[in-house]
């Protein structure tokens, strides 16, 4: 499986975001709060580099905890 990459995630979780924004998708307040940071730091980090996602929480390719998504 290729490795999943800053991009990726970013692309997915704007999408995410703007589904929360137009009502299609109402989740939890925790989730709507998770989506915006994660966004943010996505948006600061080199869109080619490797995320791990590994026991419900992000990673980059050094294992620096990037976020952990709420239970």
């Amino acid at each position: 499986m290729t490795k999943l990459n800053v991009k990726h995630y970013l692309d997915i979780y704007t999408l995410r975001k703007k589904m929360q924004d137009e009502g299609i998708t109402n989740p939890r307040e925790e989730i709507k709060e998770f989506t915006i940071k994660f966004i943010e730091k996505l948006k600061s980090m080199d869109l080619d580099d490797e995320i791990i996602l590994e026991d419900n929480s992000f990673f980059d390719s050094s294992r620096n905890l990037i976020m952990k998504i709420p239970d």
